[in-house]
């Protein structure tokens, strides 16, 4: 994976703050509508998900002559604005999809707005909560007075560390609360600067720190309510089970939450390029199942393909009819959401022209409730 990773950290400084959307690759496709060079936003080095998505993309390098640069960054802007100003064609993002979808946090701008996005592939992952056995944590109660990521430039990620404390019955004055980028946490609880980190079960950042030092994740073992209250904050999460290589004795199983950190792109992205594109990610499977400890949950046939809080692609929906996985509720729920995009993108331009940039957030939040209220999460 050694040419993806350097094309990746020379792309982390070049990227651009104007441009537009592109509809297709503008290297062209090959005669099986793959794209000859394809340029994917990331998570950056050393996280699970970067190791995942670097072992994809090097199976599409061999297996099918395809160029893969991944542009990687710790922030939910990094990795949306390359595929907004037309340097990606695909973005692998986290609850900041819905965000970019919805007009929320940071999207809240003039020059932002709600975004046309549609999901692509969906591989959930399970990012939840580690330590050093040395800090004495054993329960998430025991967060209590500890040192907390607070999580700079991610609302994503925040959103969910909120969750886990309405989840344990803390309040946020009831922590010690660090900002910190999301990569760097590893590094900081290394250091003594932090005493837990919300993060990837299998990230080879961890895998590092676990060598040298005990480490345990942290069991989710609330009943319903506990993780209702989660929810309430950071929808997208449910609470599973999972197996790590780390933190947790032989045959254990823990429980802890899980999301999909979806791969995205414009609603006018050509449809046959995503259709060959989500084909390749189907047929190699079995070539990159096992490359890292987290490639395994691309299986298609284990993905959950309800829409949730983002539709689906276009391309993607092909694909999925031509296997049987996509139903009457799926295509109902799909154009629920589609719907209520062009809402909110039709009533955007109004709202930002009749009101103060300091009033901007709580008067777009009042529009939408009145207007295009948020559609629960689906099965």
């Amino acid at each position: 994976m050694s040419a993806v990773a350097a094309l990746a950290l020379t792309g982390c400084t070049q990227v651009m703050s104007t441009g537009t959307p592109v509809e297709s690759t503008p290297a062209g496709t090959h005669e099986n509508g793959l794209p000859i060079t394809s340029v994917w936003t990331s998570y950056p080095v050393g996280t699970s998900n970067y190791a995942e998505q670097a072992a994809v993309a090097e199976v599409l390098i061999s297996d099918y002559d395809m160029q893969v640069r991944m542009v990687g960054s710790s922030t939910a802007m990094g990795r949306v604005t390359p595929l907004r100003t037309g340097q990606a064609q695909f973005a692998r993002l986290s609850d900041e999809a819905f965000y970019a979808f919805e007009g929320k946090y940071e999207f809240v701008a003039p020059e932002w707005g709600p975004q046309d996005l549609r999901n692509v592939w969906l591989p959930p992952t399970t990012v939840t909560v580690g330590t050093l056995t040395s800090t004495g944590i054993e329960t998430l109660e025991d967060l209590e007075g500890k040192r907390v990521p607070w999580m700079t430039a991610s609302p994503s990620a925040q959103e969910k560390i909120l969750g886990i404390l309405d989840y344990a019955g803390l309040e946020p004055d009831d922590v010690q609360q660090v900002p910190v980028e999301y990569a760097d946490q590893p590094e900081l609880m290394d250091n003594g600067g932090l005493d837990m980190v919300f993060f990837g079960a299998e990230s080879p950042a961890i895998v590092e720190i676990a060598s040298q030092k005990d480490f345990r994740w942290i069991d989710f073992d609330g009943d319903e309510e506990d993780e209702a209250r989660l929810q309430a904050m950071a929808p997208t999460v449910s609470i599973n089970e999972f197996e790590s290589t780390i933190g947790m004795e032989d045959e254990d199983v823990k429980r802890g939450p899980t999301y999909p950190i979806q791969i995205v792109t414009y609603a006018d992205f050509d449809a046959d390029e995503v259709y060959a594109l989500v084909k390749a990610f189907h047929e190699s499977f079995p070539r990159y199942e096992n490359a890292t400890a987290t490639t395994k949950d691309w299986k298609f046939e284990d993905i959950n393909w309800m829409p949730q809080v983002l539709p689906h692609h276009e391309g993607l929906i092909r694909y999925l009819e031509e296997h049987d996985m996509w139903t009457e509720e799926h295509e109902e729920r799909n154009q629920t959401l589609i719907e209520r995009g062009e809402k909110l993108r039709e009533g955007w331009p109004e709202v930002l022209e009749t009101t103060p940039e300091n009033e901007l957030e709580e008067t777009w939040e009042e529009w939408k409730n009145e207007n295009a209220p948020h559609v629960p999460v689906g099965n």
